[in-house]
């Protein structure tokens, strides 16, 4: 396992997160905070502990996906985020924009999901060069399965570590990042 952390030593600036776990990459661009902990380094031993809980379990989750699914973890990504968009499907940059773990060569990802059949591209009506990448019926189904499996990867994984107490304080404290708001508009903040 590699982990690369890049962390700006400005405090007005972007910082940037590139985190290697085998064969996945991903980026997190993260904003400076006004509060800044400048004398306690607890912050510090928190983020560790998420970057370093992340690269352990997708380790694993990715390595059991693609002996019981026979796809890794990019390809679910994929599949997740065209999921959660219904039959629409996505566009190609929408796609880009959403996934976790590629950026760069989304393109050739999606061609290699595309030849095993879980995904078809769409022209998008009213727009030539347009294109919309959707889940199959096989894509749909794998998709789900794989997703059962796969959460209770996670479960066996990151919640065995856990008390019920620590996975809300972490669900809570987390709750900001994975809804792209303000830590006051969490709808137990009082």
């Amino acid at each position: 396992m590699i982990v690369l952390l890049t962390i700006s030593a400005y405090a007005d600036t972007v910082n940037t997160v590139v985190v290697k776990a085998g064969e996945l990459a991903y980026a997190v661009a993260m904003q400076p905070n006004d509060e800044s902990p400048a004398t306690d380094e607890t912050w510090f031993d928190a983020w560790r502990g998420v970057l370093f809980a992340s690269a352990r379990v997708l380790r694993i989750a990715d390595l059991d996906m693609l002996e019981h699914d026979g796809f890794p973890l990019t390809w679910f990504d994929v599949l997740s985020r065209l999921a959660d968009a219904g039959p629409a499907g996505l566009r190609m940059q929408e796609l880009e924009e959403l996934a976790l773990f590629t950026r760069g060569g989304l393109t050739r990802l999606v061609d290699r999901i595309e030849a095993a059949g879980l995904v078809r591209r769409e022209p998008v009506p009213g727009d030539r060069r347009g294109v919309r990448v959707v889940l199959t019926a096989d894509g749909r189904r794998r998709y789900t399965a794989a997703m059962a499996r796969h959460r209770e990867v996670i479960e066996r994984e990151f919640g065995r570590r856990l008390t019920p107490a620590q996975h809300r304080a972490v669900a809570v404290a987390l709750w900001p990042w994975w809804n792209d708001a303000d830590p006051a508009d969490h709808p137990d903040a009082g």
